[in-house]
């Protein structure tokens, strides 16, 4: 009998652990409103920065802009442009800014924010060089990751991982006005018990870069639209890939 009641509890431990570890692996989209977005009217949308491309694969690096650590990975190719479409078009959609330059939001200057990701001055020049096109604030992202998954949509061979940030800059001064995050690996359904009702609801199948990122930005963008113009603290995501 005693040998059976400790071998419940080490059964229970196992248990715990093995759930413990299955929500700490993975991360959805996080949204933080930093402050009064009520004023912005018109922002210049920057295409993605590919911050992966300065590092070698799985190097722990720090965002420009907040400082947030992310593992870089593979990215794959036109990756920053799917990112940078995604977003545009959020824009226009989901909220009530206008985009600078007017007739063409994908004409922005290719250095208009760069920094090579190194220098820790991008907030500083996206701040300044939005000031003067005449925009309110300036949206920009880096991606950090963005591997494709290898084999099948239910016979993977390595999941999808994607990794990117976006933030809202202010054109008054150098601050973060708004932020989302999104850094996520796809697991296996043993690997990770939390998972089971997002994995059910992908049909148990295995997704891509592209569809991981898509619903990431969709969730963060549904949020923006509803929330808008109240202000919240932090909101993370629930039920996402």
């Amino acid at each position: 009998m005693k040998l059976n009641h400790w071998a419940a509890i080490r059964l229970t431990g196992l248990i715990l652990t093995v759930l413990l570890l299955g929500a700490c692996a993975s991360q959805g989209p996080f949204v933080r409103y930093h402050g009064d977005l009520t004023l912005i009217e018109t922002v210049v949308v920057v295409p993605f920065e590919n911050v992966a491309e300065f590092y070698e694969p799985d190097t722990g690096v720090r965002s420009p802009i907040s400082g947030r650590v992310f593992v870089t990975g593979p990215t794959a190719v036109g990756a920053e442009r799917f990112l940078t479409g995604q977003l545009i078009s959020h824009v226009q959609r989901d909220t009530a800014f206008d985009i600078l330059p007017t007739g063409d939001p994908t004409a922005v200057p290719e250095d208009f924010g760069d920094t090579r990701g190194r220098d820790g001055q991008r907030l500083e020049r996206l701040s300044q060089n939005g000031r003067r096109l005449g925009a309110d604030a300036v949206m920009a992202g880096h991606v950090y990751r963005f591997q494709e998954r290898v084999g099948g949509g239910f016979s993977a061979e390595s999941p999808a991982s994607v990794a990117f940030d976006i933030y809202l800059i202010d054109c008054r001064q150098p601050r973060v006005l708004w932020s989302a995050v999104y850094d996520y690996t796809q697991q296996a359904l043993s690997d990770n018990l939390f998972g089971m009702g997002a994995f059910f609801r992908r049909g148990g199948r295995w997704v891509t870069a592209e569809e991981l990122a898509t619903a990431a930005m969709d969730f963060i963008f549904d949020d923006f639209r509803r929330r808008m113009p109240s202000q919240a603290i932090i909101h993370p995501a629930h039920g996402l890939p």
